[in-house]
Formats: C-alpha cells, sequence, structure tokens
C-alpha cells in the first residue's frame, strides 16, 4: 500500500497509509462512529475526501452531500459510489441549506488560523437550517508538551500551522491548518452566539463537538 508524506514546521508528522482513507465503519474511530451517530437531516460531508464518511451515512439511506475542493477526490468519489457529490470549497457554497455539517478528520482545520475561525462562524450562519448543528472535532496540541511548555509560532496561537503533501517526486504547495484546544474553541464559539457541547475526548487531545 502506498504512503503520503505529510510535512509540517510544528509537527513531526508520519506518513500517511491509503488504507486510512479507504476504511470501513468497523475501522473507524469511536469518536468517528459517535459522531455519524448524532447526524441528521440533510448532512453535508465537508472535506469529503475519499468519501468513507459519506458512504457510511449512504449505506444508512442518510441524505449526505458529499463537499471536496479536489477533483482528484471526486473522482475517486465517483468511482466509489458515492450518489451525491459537490466540486466547491465550504467558503463558496450558496443559496444551499443544511440540518448538519459533518467535519471529521480534524475538520475544523480548514480555518487555517484564528481568524479564519471567526470567518467560518459568519459564513455558516446562513448555510444551517433552524436547529442546525456542526459536528466536527480538532486536537489540543498541548497534549505534546510533556513539559507543560506550549510553543507560540511567531507570536501566534499555538495550533497555528501549515501542511505540505507530498507523494513519491510530488510535492504540493503548503497550506494553513488549525488545531485548537476545547476552551479556545469554546469562546470563540459563545462569541459568535453559538454553543459548544464537548461530547467525546481522548487521552491524546482529540475530541468532539457539537456546536449548535
Amino acid at each position: 500500500m502506498t504512503h503520503t508524506a505529510v510535512e509540517s514546521p510544528l509537527l513531526e508528522m508520519s506518513k500517511m497509509s491509503g488504507r486510512v482513507m479507504f476504511r470501513r465503519a468497523d475501522q473507524m474511530s469511536p469518536i468517528e462512529l459517535k459522531t455519524l451517530a448524532l447526524c441528521r437531516g440533510r448532512i453535508l460531508d465537508v472535506g469529503a475526501g475519499s468519501g468513507c464518511h459519506s458512504l457510511c451515512l449512504q449505506e444508512q439511506n442518510r441524505e449526505v452531500m458529499a463537499l471536496d475542493i479536489s477533483p482528484g477526490c471526486i473522482e475517486v468519489m465517483e468511482k466509489r459510489k458515492v450518489s451525491r457529490r459537490i466540486h466547491n470549497s465550504l467558503f463558496s457554497l450558496e443559496n444551499q441549506r443544511y440540518d448538519t455539517l459533518l467535519m471529521l478528520m480534524n475538520g475544523l482545520g480548514i480555518c487555517g488560523t484564528l481568524d479564519g475561525l471567526n470567518l467560518f462562524f459568519q459564513y455558516i450562519r446562513p448555510l444551517l437550517r433552524a436547529g442546525g448543528q456542526v459536528l466536527a472535532d480538532s486536537t489540543d496540541l498541548a497534549s505534546l508538551y510533556g513539559n507543560g511548555e506550549i510553543i507560540f509560532q511567531d507570536g501566534g496561537y499555538y495550533g497555528e500551522t501549515q501542511f505540505a503533501m507530498g507523494y513519491k517526486d510530488i510535492k504540493g504547495d503548503p497550506f494553513e491548518w488549525l488545531y485548537i484546544d476545547y476552551a479556545t474553541l469554546d469562546y470563540y464559539v459563545a462569541f459568535h452566539g453559538w454553543q459548544c457541547d464537548l461530547i467525546m475526548q481522548e487521552e491524546d487531545g482529540k475530541y468532539f463537538v457539537r456546536i449548535h
């Protein structure tokens, strides 16, 4: 099985096996399974990738749309029989309404920075129907610093980093990615008039929330 290299100036990253992107429901983490169980109504799977979460919901006869900005991911999902695919950015959607925004695999990372998180909360309000929810996971990177000393990059928030993906001799452009601790996320959620419920937390700092 091939592996994808992931580089970051902040984190020591291991290579990502292709098997991870094509896992079945019985290979998913407890956080993923709990999140999928809480999905309701019309669902948008944000950053769907290979479509593994969309396929799980599709097999349960749920109304799910798989969104990804990558044409390669859209092609893969088509081959995997993901029924409803949207080739677009979340921040470019218009005239769409959903009951659930599903954002797994550190899904809030697409915000890139804390400023981006502010924009995210402003943007998603018209995307959600009355009573709508965001189901998302992230990781508190403070768990990486055993001595309790948190590193701030250039005076910024310690969860703001960059990634670059590579495969064999091909290397992609770097992009911003955000890991956010729960207390900071809760602050921003409340600032924008939402409520943040901590549903599940793991020892490695990974956690899952429902924002509504």
